[in-house]
């Protein structure tokens, strides 16, 4: 039995407390722990530069990997291109008819209007005189034509006039025989008037007109307006997710900090994920192990007095931030195969550097009043 309590009571001096220090104060030892925080880029691509060392010293912002961003600045430009069409679209449907374009949509209906009064009124005095005119005129120069024909015709017979003449003459009677054609059928259209089916045509081009100027008078639909927009909202967020993908391509310390770890190297194909690993200096944790029997002594916020045997008897301030609410084995950097059974639960204690002072890796000793007093 003697034996039994020799080799239990060490660890239990050690993890729970011993009455040895001043004012019964518990001394439990562990390891400063630095909290690390990793970077990274979501979308992945090929590394074109790391800019840090492992150990270095970083600021909040500062670049630490670049990857090729060849494509997505492609991507970029080809949103933002979509984007300005889009705004102009809109723009011009706001906007609505410049003064030029109802200018000239009014005057294509007058004009139209006025072929459709032509065609229902029929042609007027004058213009029937005009066509008669004309087609006397078409008559005449056919009939000289086809004397001169005739003419040449029977001097070519003679040998007196050449083929060429000939020719010539022929040509000149078919142009006046056209011409004397169309006259008569323009006299004839005049005479008679429109169709029907020609007044229907010149009814709908004026009403196309007439609806286009009204259409331009009353500017965009509302709901092709919304449409518009819709398209520029959709543009511009297609822009912005392709500006994202851009800045992912540019990995950034996120913290003042140091470099911990680089997982990366030039030409590496990285998937979508964290390639630094890196620890802030002044964000300091020393996690102990304390007994079933000292968990009702310590507290959340409780203040902490901590050592180190890099510093000697100098103490620097610390304070407690979380409690584990389950027990766990003790270490087995303080037990021995036998002690396992001797349950634990983890306290850990927030530092900072003072300075620098204080660095992750160092053992470090809290100081925990045993009667639970700050």
């Amino acid at each position: 039995m003697k034996r039994f309590i020799f080799i239990m009571l060490p660890p239990i001096c050690v993890l729970a407390g011993c009455d040895g220090g001043p004012n019964g104060v518990v001394r439990v030892t562990g390891q400063i722990e630095g909290e690390a925080v990793t970077a990274g880029s979501r979308i992945g691509g090929r590394v074109a530069a790391v800019l840090v060392e492992e150990g270095e010293r970083v600021r909040r912002g500062d670049v630490l990997v670049r990857l090729d961003d060849a494509e997505a600045r492609a991507v970029l430009a080809a949103a933002e291109a979509v984007l300005a069409q889009a705004q102009a679209v809109l723009a011009k449907l706001e906007a609505g008819a410049t003064p030029e374009q109802l200018r000239q949509a009014e005057a294509a209906a007058a004009a139209a209007e006025a072929q459709y009064r032509m065609a229902l009124k029929g042609a007027r005095s004058e213009e029937i005189r005009a066509a008669e005119a004309a087609l006397d005129a078409a008559r005449a120069q056919w009939e000289a034509a086809r004397a001169d024909y005739d003419r040449v015709l029977r001097l070519h017979g003679e040998e007196i006039a050449t083929q060429r003449q000939l020719e010539q003459a022929k040509a000149a009677l078919d142009m006046a025989e056209g011409q004397y054609r169309s006259a008569r059928e323009t006299r004839d259209m005049v005479a008679r008037g429109a169709r029907e089916e020609e007044i229907a045509a010149a009814k709908a081009l004026y009403d196309q007109a007439a609806a286009m100027v009204d259409e331009l008078k009353a500017g965009a639909r509302a709901e092709d307006l919304a449409a518009a927009r819709a398209a520029r909202d959709a543009a511009a967020a297609d822009r912005d997710r392709a500006a994202t993908a851009l800045q992912e391509m540019i990995v950034k310390a996120p913290l003042d900090s140091v470099v911990e770890s680089v997982h990366v190297r030039v030409g590496d194909l990285v998937r979508p994920g964290p390639v630094v690993r890196l620890v802030d200096p002044d964000d300091l944790r020393l996690i102990v192990y304390v007994s079933a029997a000292m968990l009702g002594k310590v507290r959340v916020g409780q203040q902490v007095r901590i050592t180190t045997d890099s510093h000697g008897a100098e103490s620097f301030a610390g304070e407690i931030i979380h409690i584990a609410s389950q027990g766990e084995y003790t270490p087995r950097n303080l037990q021995t195969q036998e002690e396992r059974v001797q349950q634990v639960f983890a306290v850990k204690i927030k530092l900072d550097s003072a300075g620098g002072r204080l660095r992750a890796g160092m053992s470090a000793t809290a100081h925990l009043p045993k009667n639970g007093g700050a």
